[in-house]
């Protein structure tokens, strides 16, 4: 797709730029992940012709003027250059066409804020803002002072691309937030817009970095005040294979329940992870339950089997005590998949009454299984005759 479009834009001289992250990256020799380009004219016109000349999709957003061409899943976004006006602090942009100048003045930081042009035999980086000086000297800076009152999100932003890219937040940038957020703007952000902030940097290699460093900085007791304790994050350094959930559970591990919910709510989070919230804070008030030489693997069973397993697993990564750990994995291995070699339709030909009581013996069994009091069929037929007798 790339080169389909960079050879269209030289023999038509099509005004087409790479912008954004992929210029940065390029200057810094890493890999790219997305294409950005910006077109000044009807992006979403040059996209649909694009996809009808290589046979792809076209996904239209006509709201900013952009597009998204997908080929077999090589995907890039087209942009109508455009200018953006906040009406107030922390508000949606309003969005007009405008110049490649004006597109890049409405972004985030000089680092992002290059554009490359695709006609042309030699083209040189368009830099109005600094970009390639910040990187030079390992900065991420805002391109006016106001840049974290538009948009308070882009707070978090800065802390990602910091960790990410191994920079440094510029003093004169890390002034701007500290007065964004004495000014309370990041209250103004919707909390579908901070989720989707949060849910990149969980994405990331360095998410815990990135955690502690917004932790550090203010910002996320900002978004919810109780999101003050960075503790629980430092465990997660060096553990590899992490989830969405396992971060989750570290920012959930200090907070009451009443703050747990209000994080929940204030990040609008969908169901599975309020979920894991709730029940990290839960888990952390039932630990007795499941430790100690006297509780059996059935009474730990019937403290966890409520709770989310994404919580219990993201707990067990968490604690410092090595016995709650080997439970905690015990349970999701082992303890969690063991059921009785009877069924319900068994219990009811040996004798055991219809409604609840078939239930009710069917965990007795799987307790005692558990329990390592009974093994195969002949065992646990023997303790439900055992049952019957008693409550004859």
């Amino acid at each position: 797709v790339f080169n389909t479009l960079r050879r269209r834009a030289t023999q038509e001289s099509l005004p087409v730029y790479l912008v954004g992250g992929p210029v940065r990256d390029a200057v810094l020799d890493v890999p790219a992940n997305d294409l950005d380009f910006v077109f000044i004219g009807d992006a979403p016109t040059l996209a649909s012709d694009l996809a009808e000349e290589l046979g792809g999709q076209v996904t239209v957003h006509p709201r900013f003027g952009t597009a998204t061409v997908d080929i077999e899943g090589d995907r890039i976004d087209i942009v109508t250059a455009r200018k953006e006006v906040y009406p107030f602090p922390g508000s949606l942009p309003e969005v007009s066409a405008s110049s490649l100048e004006d597109d890049l003045a409405r972004r985030d930081f000089s680092i992002n804020a290059m554009a490359l042009p695709l006609f042309g035999d030699s083209p040189d980086v368009i830099d109005p803002h600094g970009g390639l000086e910040g990187l030079a000297y390992r900065r991420v800076a805002t391109l006016h002072p106001g840049s974290f009152t538009d948009d308070p999100s882009r707070m978090l932003r800065a802390v990602r691309y910091e960790q990410r890219l191994s920079l440094q937040i510029s003093d004169t940038t890390l002034s701007e937030m500290q007065s964004a957020l004495a000014g309370r703007h990041a209250d103004a952000v919707s909390g579908d817009r901070w989720r989707q902030e949060f849910q990149k940097i969980f994405e990331e290699p360095q998410a815990f970095k990135m955690l502690i460093r917004a932790i550090g900085l203010g910002v996320l007791a900002a978004v919810h005040p109780a999101l003050s304790d960075s503790r629980p994050l430092g465990i997660l350094a060096g553990e590899g294979g992490l989830a969405p959930s396992d971060f989750l559970a570290a920012l959930a591990m200090p907070l009451s329940a009443a703050d747990g919910e209000g994080v929940s709510s204030r990040l609008n989070l969908p169901a599975d992870w309020a979920r894991v919230v709730r029940d990290t804070i839960v888990l952390q008030g039932i630990l007795p339950e499941i430790t100690g030489p006297s509780v059996s693997p059935s009474k730990a069973c019937s403290a966890l089997e409520k709770l989310d397993a994404d919580a219990i697993a993201a707990a067990a990564r968490l604690t410092l005590d090595i016995q709650i750990a080997s439970r905690l994995r015990r349970y999701l291995a082992v303890w969690r998949l063991v059921s009785p070699v009877l069924t319900g339709d068994d219990l009811l030909a040996m004798g055991v009454p219809p409604g609840s009581n078939v239930g009710e013996v069917l965990r007795e069994l799987n307790s005692a299984k558990l329990d390592g009091m009974v093994g195969g069929e002949d065992e646990e037929r023997a303790l439900v005759n055992q049952i019957i007798s008693r409550g004859s």
